[in-house]
């Protein structure tokens, strides 16, 4: 579950020049940074094709099925400043309400038995909308209160800009955060957008994430979550424009090798097939599965573990998500009050360590921390779930590390370009990273192609 965003200046809508001539081009990844580049380069006009390994479009948005529910491959949280993800959508024709409940930011944590309410109101705009909820928070002691306003003061004077990257830790301690506001959150909200722990996440990358969110308008910090799962709400859609724009996209069709040549590259599957432009749309570690593919620096990961558990119908919690701030798990969504799928909890782990249990021992783990949690809303789930998944995505997102190199989408061949949340970007791997990844190679082939 993470986040990012772009400033109101970035949302226009895009003005797209048609080729002269169409051109073939070739997008290896039917993921969101695929899919994105393959909506842009239809628009200027030029023959796409888009080849996919796997048996369904989506990447990490791809959906599983389990007992009688689809479910996402892992829990996704957007957030009202995803301009370039709401803009796909706008674009391919989606009604942005029909795919995400749009939640006004409100932060429920538990500390042990003391719980911590941050509300924002509707009527404020940005950032006052915030600074009110900080002091109106339930839980906070005046002192907290107090770092947190001043704080945030102090990063809007200095444009949320630091002279030098440092882990996020030494930021806080610098900044004079308590540790009850560390607890219940700054860490929660590094986790939910960097998906690396404070000792080793990027501290500007942190502060990029707050100031778009919360900055701008007050809208940019509502949280969004999908009515359904991801695939059924975004990937279906979005590949049913693109076919309306004769987009090509061919399933369980791996690509084995990238041969540029003077005018344009040869890709090879069952044969080789000549274009002149190719988007290699893949994880980093997915590249050395290509021959000829850019070679990258080993990268690190952290992964993401969504624990689905399945009670009755009666089953609510007191609000639509609620976070755990002394165990493993960070987040419990009720997806009855989400995605009307009554019942049904998901319970979000990020950046965690290898499990050293299995998955029954890990279930009642959760469960455990979860009724502690809501004992304080006169509130306990019943012993054992209906039906239970665990799904760990290993790599889930790369480890935002401080004043880290990622690579941009540029190649040493102007024909070959990537795209992907792990491009050079201000924002760490999100949804929003993809698609702006995505943009940004199809323009850079527009031009290449003009």
């Amino acid at each position: 579950m993470s986040a990012v965003l772009s400033k109101p200046g970035q949302e226009t809508s895009p003005v797209f020049r048609t080729t002269a001539r169409p051109r073939r081009v070739a997008i290896i990844g039917a993921g969101l940074a695929g899919l994105s580049a393959a909506l842009r380069l239809s628009q200027q006009g030029h023959q796409v094709c888009v080849f996919e390994a796997a048996p369904q479009a989506g990447g990490r948005a791809r959906s599983v099925s389990h007992a009688s529910a689809t479910l996402d491959n892992g829990q996704h949280l957007c957030l009202g400043a995803y301009h370039a993800t709401l803009a796909l959508l706008d674009e391919a024709g989606i009604d942005p309400a029909q795919v995400f409940t749009r939640l006004p930011l409100a932060l429920h944590m538990h500390h042990g038995n003391q719980s911590i309410s941050l509300v924002t109101p509707r009527w404020l705009p940005a950032p006052l909308h915030l600074l009110w909820g900080l002091i109106t928070a339930r839980g906070l002691d005046w002192g907290s209160k107090w770092r947190a306003t001043s704080w945030m003061r102090q990063l809007q004077k200095q444009r949320f800009t630091l002279a030098q990257d440092m882990p996020v830790s030494t930021l806080l301690t610098q900044a004079q955060q308590t540790p009850l506001l560390i607890k219940t959150l700054w860490e929660p909200l590094c986790l939910a957008a960097l998906n690396t722990p404070l000792a080793r996440a990027s501290a500007q990358v942190f502060l990029n994430v707050l100031r778009d969110s919360f900055q701008y308008r007050r809208q940019d910090s509502d949280f969004l979550v999908a009515k359904s799962d991801l695939s059924q709400a975004l990937i279906q859609p979005l590949i049913a424009h693109l076919e309306t724009r004769g987009v090509q996209l061919r399933l369980r069709t791996p690509i084995t090798a990238i041969q540029p040549f003077e005018q344009g590259c040869k890709v090879t599957h069952a044969q080789p097939e000549a274009f002149d432009a190719v988007v290699i749309a893949v994880g980093p570690h997915q590249l050395k599965t290509v021959a000829g593919a850019p070679t990258l620096p080993q990268w690190d990961y952290q992964p993401i573990t969504t624990i689905y558990l399945q009670f009755n119908d009666q089953v609510r919690l007191p609000h639509a998500f609620i976070g755990l701030c002394d165990g493993w798990a960070q987040w419990v969504f009720d997806r009855g009050q989400c995605c009307n799928q009554a019942g049904l909890l998901a319970v979000v782990i990020s950046a965690h360590a290898r499990f050293e249990m299995d998955k029954s021992t890990l279930i009642t783990h959760c469960l455990t921390e979860i009724n502690l949690a809501l004992a304080s809303h006169g509130v306990k789930l019943p012993e054992q779930p209906l039906w239970s998944q665990v799904i760990t995505e290993k790599r889930a997102t790369f480890t935002c590390h401080p004043a880290m190199k990622r690579p941009s989408y540029q190649t040493v061949n102007a024909r070959v370009l990537l795209a992907g949340d792990y491009v050079d970007s201000p924002y760490p791997a999100t949804i929003e990273s993809a698609v702006r990844s995505g943009q940004a190679a199809a323009q850079a082939i527009g031009r290449l192609l003009a």
